[in-house]
């Protein structure tokens, strides 16, 4: 698989990713001519982000209008990595330099492990529980709002239970002992996989849990006809923990 195909299933996970999030009955999910975006209804806690942006090969003032149009929305906004210079310059007003560098510290970060990379998976002591029904997705989701969203409901424990009801999504919660301390998942879309939620409650961090989750998940995920996993760091430490998994940085 050619780096540039990585780029592109890198960019499809973030923009299914974040088009789960409107296959709920709380949220809207709109597809209008150049973009999606998905925000929760009136009254209703959700995420709001625009997506599936489809602007590359609009005429330039064209794609000044349709970009200032998304702005002026005020969503946090995907870009896909492989859009064209002159779509960041004229969107971020900086021209790319394509430089090869090591990212900083607080820098995202891309990467996948394609299935013949895949390390074998080492069964530990870890009591870790895949989620079948919707009490424990909505212990799940409460536990992933907590430690990612400091506690805001950006995944519904109740609406979003589709996600593994019907959408095929794989969740996991790790216990230490009787302690539930960390989660993850796997968003299957056609077989190109993500690893998505990652994270362990601050007490019990810097202790392999996250590790452990993060090989479990990506096992099954191989197991069941995954030819790609993807996944997004939000920082430089989050890749190290993901590399540690067999990822490769792109």
């Amino acid at each position: 698989m050619t780096k540039r195909e990585i780029f592109k299933h890198i960019d499809d996970g973030a923009n299914f990713y974040v088009g789960m999030f409107g296959e709920a009955a709380h949220m809207e999910k709109v597809d209008k001519e150049f973009y999606s975006y998905v925000k929760p209804k009136a009254g209703e806690q959700g995420i709001s982000f625009i997506y599936n942006v489809r602007i590359n090969d609009l005429p330039t003032e064209q794609m000044k209008m349709v970009i200032d149009e998304m702005k002026s929305m005020n969503m946090p906004i995907w870009l896909d990595l492989l859009v064209p210079d002159e779509v960041i310059y004229i969107f971020s007003g900086k021209k790319p330099t394509h430089e090869e560098k090591e990212p900083s510290e607080d820098d995202e970060v891309y990467l996948a492990m394609l299935s013949e990379e895949k390390i074998e998976y080492q069964k530990n002591d870890h009591k870790i529980i895949k989620v079948h029904t919707a009490e424990e997705f909505a212990f799940w989701a409460q536990m992933a709002n907590d430690i990612l969203a400091e506690g805001r409901t950006d995944i519904h424990p109740v609406n979003h239970f589709i996600w593994c009801e019907k959408m095929g999504m794989k969740c996991y919660i790790l216990y230490h002992g009787d302690t539930p301390v960390s989660v993850a998942s796997i968003m299957d879309n056609n077989g190109i996989d993500s690893l998505e939620f990652v994270g362990t409650v601050p007490n019990m961090r810097r202790k392999g849990f996250a590790k452990a989750v993060c090989e479990r998940a990506v096992s099954d995920a191989f197991a069941d006809g995954a030819s790609i996993i993807t996944i997004r760091a939000i920082n430089r430490a989050a890749a190290r923990l993901y590399q540690s998994v067999g990822f490769k940085a792109y």
